[in-house]
């Protein structure tokens, strides 16, 4: 019997989607925190580092994924010695499976935006049509269980951060948190821009859209009150978003 190796049956798997998310969300451009590229992949050691596999089990993986063609792999030639075979998404076959249309999303958004400010005699602005969206799609920001109130600890405000990332992996975006000042700030890192090119020519649309996009989250999982801030083409590929919590957290110390 000849093996079922399409895409989605593949990915039933848990660890074959660790793997090919953590090959999917490697920037474009290499950056100081993170040197390989999506073009560049993976050995499978480095993979297994990273989602905590042997290697030779990630070897059996990879190897399905390649074969469906959700994967390509390719040699790399490093100093002396032999080639070290790295694995890549294959981009075709990725969009095929998960790649959200952006685009298709913002120009959706941006004609609503019109159309509303015609006929209220207000026009909107592009924070206010991605707050809309996040308003059309408030069932899926808020995860059940999560909670409206401010956070009051720093594990229920990076809770809330998590929920953030996952909307901003919906739209197509790549993402790093690092938590800083005890808790109070979390500094989550963007890459693979999903309308990188926009940004790039018109940054107060493209820039207006990512922050509207944070503020209107962070304000429907509760926090209002938070400070957004955003720094945009930190260096190629990168840009930056800091949330900090304006109330503040009790840590384990704290606690009588």
């Amino acid at each position: 019997m000849t093996p079922d190796t399409t895409g989605m049956t593949l990915l039933v798997s848990p660890a074959r989607r660790e793997i090919l998310e953590t090959l999917a969300n490697l920037p474009v451009v290499a950056t100081v925190h993170e040197p390989h590229t999506r073009g560049q992949g993976l050995t499978a050691s480095e993979l297994g580092r990273r989602v905590g596999l042997h290697s030779t089990t990630v070897r059996f993986h990879v190897d399905q994924l390649v074969a469906a063609g959700l994967l390509t792999g390719h040699d790399v030639r490093v100093g002396v010695g032999r080639p070290r075979r790295h694995y890549a998404v294959n981009p075709g076959r990725l969009a095929e499976l998960d790649r959200p249309d952006t685009y298709r999303v913002i120009a959706e958004l941006l004609a609503q935006s019109m159309a509303d400010g015609q006929a209220s005699g207000t026009p909107q602005s592009v924070e206010d049509a991605a707050a809309q969206w996040v308003e059309q799609h408030a069932s899926r920001v808020v995860p059940d269980g999560l909670g409206l109130d401010p956070a009051q600890t720093p594990g229920h405000f990076l809770a809330k951060i998590g929920a953030l990332v996952d909307v901003l992996r919906s739209w197509g975006y790549a993402t790093s948190i690092e938590t800083k000042d005890a808790g109070q700030t979390a500094e989550v890192r963007l890459t693979d821009c999903p309308i990188w090119e926009l940004a790039k020519t018109n940054p107060a649309i493209g820039c207006g859209i990512h922050r509207g996009l944070v503020r209107a989250t962070m304000t429907k999982l509760g926090e209002p009150e938070a400070v957004i801030g955003l720094t945009p083409f930190v260096e190629p590929g990168l840009c930056i978003a800091r949330i900090t919590t304006t109330h503040p957290l009790r840590t384990q110390e704290d606690r009588p």
